[in-house]
């Protein structure tokens, strides 16, 4: 067994008694062993996670990327880890790379319509849900796809489209700025 093997398996062992620190220490020593596996830095980057040092996870989830940059999982991670930090547009962005690069990904397009629903896309965040269900339903064979994938960003750029007018018409009501903007344009003429 080498040296890298025995410290994973060390690794493992503390990540499964919840002892994350210890982890950290163990994947860290094989990271030293290999430092261009994407699987150690992901792994840390999630014990690091459950040990609440957000700023570590992110970049090791970040190391991992950049060695698998076409691998869906690791946007799918980073956003996760970006949200738990509050950084929602980010994970938005690391899902929507995410669910491009593995269509077929039901968690991923649910935690996306999560997110859409955190910022207020209630209906982009149901149509990812309603996707994400459809991937879900038993009778899709692997690499099967429902039939709504190729339309479904087009339907999330419509409901994009419908869904500022709400907030516009609120911004301009609620700021001065806005009512400011509102007023020369009826002065202008609707212009």
């Amino acid at each position: 067994m080498s040296k890298k093997d025995n410290y994973v398996q060390k690794a493992e062992k503390f990540y499964a008694e919840k002892k994350f620190k210890n982890a950290v220490y163990w994947y860290s020593r094989a990271i030293s062993e290999r430092s261009n596996d994407a699987d150690l830095y992901s792994d840390r980057a999630v014990a690091h996670f459950h040990n609440k040092d957000l700023k570590s996870s992110l970049n090791d989830m970040n190391s991992a990327q950049s060695l698998e940059p076409e691998r869906a999982y690791r946007y799918a991670s980073r956003a996760y880890i970006k949200d738990a930090m509050g950084d929602v547009k980010g994970a938005v962005e690391d899902y929507e790379i995410a669910v491009k690069l593995d269509p077929e990904d039901a968690v991923a397009h649910n935690n996306l319509g999560l997110l859409q629903e955190k910022l207020g896309y209630h209906k982009q965040a149901k149509v990812l849900f309603d996707f994400a269900d459809d991937l879900a339903k038993e009778g899709l064979k692997p690499g099967e796809q429902p039939e709504t994938p190729k339309n479904i960003q087009k339907e999330i750029d419509r409901t994009k489209e419908t869904s500022n007018i709400p907030k516009e018409v609120s911004r301009v009501l609620t700021t001065k700025k806005g009512l400011n903007e509102f007023l020369t344009f009826i002065k202008n003429g609707f212009k």
